[in-house]
C-alpha cells in the first residue's frame, strides 16, 4: 500500500470510531475522562501482537519523545470527546480538519519553511469550512448544549487542532529514528501513563468500574471501537512514513464526507441510533463544508 491508500483507510476507520464514540457519549457516558481512560486501557490489548512482532526497541531520547506524544494524544482525545458530547458526529468530523492550518504554521515557525499564497488561501478555506459546518440557522437551534448559532464545540476543537498538529509534526520527526510499529507502541504506552492520573478523581474511578460491570455487549462495542481506532491511527502513521504530513492530511480530509455517508446509512437502517439534523438544507451545508475542507487541505499540501 502507498501513502494514499493508508490515508483513505485511516480516514474510513476513524469515521467509524467517531460514530461509535458519539453513540456511547449520548447514552452511557457522564464523565468523558472516565470513558477515555477505559478506551486507552483497552487500546493496550492491541499492542500485544505489535510487541510480539516488533519488540520494544529503545532509542534515546526519541523513545522518550514518543512517550511524550502519547500524552499529547490524551489531551487531543479529551478535547475531541468533550466536543463530540455537545455536537453531531458529522459536524465534528468536519471541524477536525482545521488542524492542517496549525501544521503549516508549525512548519513555518519551527522548521523555517516558507509559506506560499496557496497556504494562506487554503488556511482561510479550512477556517471558513469549520465555521460553515458549525453554523445553525436561527430556525434550527439544534440539540447541542446551550443552543446558539455557532457550535460550542469550537472551543474544545481549538485545543484539538493545536495538539493534533503537534502530534502530526512530532510523529513525522520520530519516524526518522524508529519504525512505525515502535512509534505506535511507545505513544500508546505514553497515553496509558497519562490516563492513570485520571484515577485520582473519585467520579472517574466510580464510572470506570461501571463500564467493566456493564456486561459483555457494551464492552465488546468498546473493543470494536478501539480496533477501528488502532487501525485508523496505525494507517495514518504508515502514511506519514511514506508521504508528507500535508499530503496525508489532504487525503484523510475526506473523513467528514465518509462520516456523513455512514450517518445517512445508519439513519436509514437504524433510525434513532444517532441524533443528527438530516434535512436537505443541513445535508447540503455539510457537503459544501466538506468540499471546502478538501480544497483547503489540498492548497496547503
Amino acid at each position: 500500500m502507498d501513502w494514499f491508500a493508508f490515508s483513505i483507510a485511516g480516514a474510513a476507520c476513524l469515521a467509524v470510531t467517531g460514530i461509535i464514540d458519539k453513540f456511547y457519549l449520548g447514552r452511557y457516558v457522564r464523565n468523558t475522562l472516565a470513558y477515555l481512560f477505559v478506551l486507552v486501557v483497552i487500546q493496550q490489548v492491541f499492542l500485544l501482537p505489535v510487541f510480539a512482532y516488533a519488540g520494544l526497541e529503545f532509542v534515546y531520547p526519541q523513545s522518550l519523545y514518543a512517550l511524550s506524544i502519547g500524552v499529547v494524544q490524551v489531551i487531543l482525545w479529551a478535547a475531541y470527546l468533550r466536543a463530540l458530547k455537545v455536537e453531531e458526529t458529522s459536524r465534528i468530523a468536519g471541524q477536525v480538519y482545521v488542524f492542517p492550518v496549525f501544521v503549516f504554521l508549525g512548519e513555518f515557525f519551527l522548521l523555517g519553511e516558507t509559506l506560499q499564497p496557496s497556504d494562506y488561501a487554503g488556511g482561510a478555506l479550512l477556517v471558513l469550512a469549520a465555521l460553515l459546518i458549525s453554523y445553525r440557522p436561527a430556525s434550527h437551534p439544534g440539540r447541542i448544549a446551550g443552543g446558539g448559532r455557532i457550535s460550542p464545540a469550537l472551543k474544545y476543537m481549538a485545543v484539538f487542532w493545536v495538539f493534533t498538529a503537534a502530534y502530526s509534526l512530532a510523529s513525522k520527526y520520530l519516524l526518522d529514528y524508529m519504525t512505525e510499529w515502535h512509534l505506535i507502541v511507545w505513544s500508546s504506552l505514553g497515553s496509558l501513563v497519562a490516563v492513570l492520573a485520571f484515577l485520582a478523581r473519585g467520579e472517574v474511578r466510580s464510572e470506570v468500574g461501571g463500564y467493566f460491570r456493564s456486561g459483555p455487549r457494551l464492552i465488546s462495542i468498546l473493543f470494536l471501537n478501539e480496533l477501528f481506532d488502532f487501525l485508523g491511527r496505525g494507517s495514518l502513521i504508515f502514511a506519514y512514513a511514506l508521504g508528507s504530513v500535508a499530503l496525508v492530511s489532504s487525503v484523510s480530509a475526506l473523513q467528514p464526507f465518509i462520516t456523513l455517508i455512514y450517518v445517512l446509512i445508519l439513519g436509514f437502517f437504524l433510525p434513532g441510533m444517532l441524533v443528527e439534523d438530516s434535512d436537505g438544507r443541513t445535508i447540503a451545508l455539510k457537503i459544501g463544508a466538506t468540499v471546502l475542507i478538501v480544497a483547503g487541505v489540498y492548497l496547503v499540501s
